[in-house]
């Protein structure tokens, strides 16, 4: 009863809110350097004025009625001057997850440097420290290794040296999971993974046993950056008189067929040399590395599925061997895909920013690298298998996924539950709206169109832990082999034993986890 009241309750709130906006017409390096700030604001920049003092202009005004009005459907508990310690990296394309170091007049005061997203996160930390009154304090690495490393060390001696930790699920949910240093985030109290602060989606795919160590959303800007999408060149599809995407992703046509179409028609030999060179040549289509991944996932199907609770392989079925042969025929013509030399290396970059290829994909994020980037583009997302699939799906990075990691050595659960909860729905109010609207909608994305496609991208996001355990190489095995053309079927006999194996390891890691 208590949680449907809250329900209505944030429900009456957000309508008015609403009515109030429509009154006023608007919407892994093992380097150890850190930042450690002991000051609880001494991570970002503020809100208000050089005094200290909050901004009474009428839209911070209105930002600020909104996320206190969320915060106050919590409950209020006074925790004596508590010092929360937050541990995360600030390696993320430079600055989407922690606060910056601050901008300090003569007095050593703070001011606002008037980046969206650092200013929401030091707007919401204040609120929750007024609410609860704590001291949040972050431990700042360059890097996610190190936090890794840190958090290894501590738990493992038995030291209560911080309250969570938060960073990319790849590189420290995964092995502290593992490893069974974490809570089950399921058994941590004051915590409610139906909020919409959190991602059902993380919850539905990234689950094993009942157990989830692997829970993001609002409590951490990465989110709304990390789902897959595409990048179309809007100058060059208007010099070659093609109809921009945005309808047919509408109508539900935007499918493998209708862009291959596009790429290998779009696709030339500008020096005719023979070779199709990422220095010389036009592309219709230049990708990352992960790529086919992420197209089997937007085709509705992945490498693993859940099944009675647990992950299974997802290679035999008839529906995803059709699309990795469909998707390995395409990547094997270089006229349809530019794929990579190798990871990360970042090629398809200067290629689309050189106006040289139609589409590019990338995650969210991603976006960034090509805000200076003369020609004006569009966002869609991956297509559909075809037109009887009924939802676009948008793979969410692991690498780009920031998950919360709660130690066994916490030693006061309610209140470790309590504060997270809070940084989640306030991080709803604050910064992702900064991130999302702000930077992913406004800065990168260049038209309302692309901001609908952003809505669709966002509403089909989806996991795969193979991308995040690799068990017997299963992930690199696909990307690599469809990259050559060839068929992973055969690929995955000869390592199912070994990925077996690795699955089944992972599984009993969670079914002894505490």
């Amino acid at each position: 009863m208590k949680k449907f009241m809250k329900f209505i309750s944030i429900i009456i709130i957000i309508a008015m809110l609403l009515l109030m906006a429509a009154s006023c017409g608007n919407k892994d390096s093992g380097g150890d350097d850190k930042i450690n700030n002991d000051n609880p604001s001494a991570n970002g920049t503020g809100t208000g004025n050089s005094d200290g003092q909050e901004d009474n202009t009428e839209n911070t005004e209105d930002a600020k009625i909104d996320v206190r009005a969320v915060l106050d459907t919590l409950p209020s508990v006074d925790y004596e001057g508590y010092e929360f310690r937050i541990w995360l990296s600030n390696r993320f394309n430079a600055t989407l997850e922690a606060r910056q170091a601050p901008e300090l007049n003569d007095v050593g005061e703070i001011y606002e440097i008037g980046d969206p997203v650092n200013d929401a996160l030091y707007k919401r930390d204040r609120l929750i420290e007024e609410k609860y009154n704590i001291i949040i304090k972050y431990t700042i690495y360059n890097e996610a290794g190190p936090v890794y490393q840190n958090c290894n060390k501590s738990i493992k001696a038995g030291d209560d040296s911080f309250d969570y930790a938060m960073d990319m699920m790849m590189e420290l949910a995964k092995p502290l999971a593992q490893g069974g240093l974490l809570i089950d985030f399921n058994k941590i109290p004051n915590i409610d993974l139906s909020n919409e602060w959190w991602s059902k989606y993380a919850v539905r795919d990234l689950t094993i046993d009942g157990k989830f160590f692997f829970p993001t959303g609002d409590i951490t800007a990465r989110y709304p950056g990390s789902q897959y999408l595409m990048l179309f060149n809007k100058n060059l599809f208007l010099d070659m008189g093609l109809d921009y995407p945005y309808q047919a992703v509408l109508d539900g046509n935007w499918t493998l067929d209708a862009l291959f179409e596009l790429t290998k028609g779009a696709t030339r030999d500008l020096n005719g040399d023979g070779i199709l060179k990422k220095t010389d040549d036009f592309f219709g289509l230049v990708v990352e590395t992960m790529t086919p991944l992420c197209f089997l996932r937007s085709c509705g199907e992945g490498l693993t599925k859940i099944v009675d609770g647990n992950p299974v392989f997802n290679i035999t079925n008839d529906r995803t061997i059709e699309i990795m042969e469909k998707l390995a025929s395409v990547w094997a013509d270089p006229y349809y895909v530019y794929y990579p030399n190798g990871y990360q290396t970042y090629d398809e970059v200067p290629i689309f920013k050189e106006d040289r290829a139609l589409f590019v994909t990338q995650t969210g994020t991603n976006t960034s690298l090509y805000k200076d980037m003369e020609s004006d583009f569009g966002i869609v997302p991956l297509p559909k298998y075809d037109a009887n699939q009924t939802e676009y799906y948008s793979h969410c990075q692991p690498w780009g996924s920031a998950a919360v990691c709660v130690p066994v050595t916490t030693q006061n659960t309610d209140r470790t539950g309590m504060i997270i909860e809070a940084m989640a729905a306030g991080g709803r109010y604050t910064s992702t709206p900064a991130a999302y609207e702000i930077t992913l909608k406004t800065k990168y994305a260049r038209d309302e169109e692309s901001e609908k496609m952003l809505d669709i991208i966002c509403d089909g996001s989806c996991y795969d832990f193979a991308h995040i355990y690799d068990w017997g190489t299963i992930y690199s095995s696909f990307c690599s082999t469809v990259a050559k053309g060839d068929s992973f079927v055969s690929k995955f006999e000869s390592i199912e034993g070994k990925a077996q194996a690795a699955i089944e390891k992972t599984i009993d890691a969670f079914a002894n986890a505490d």
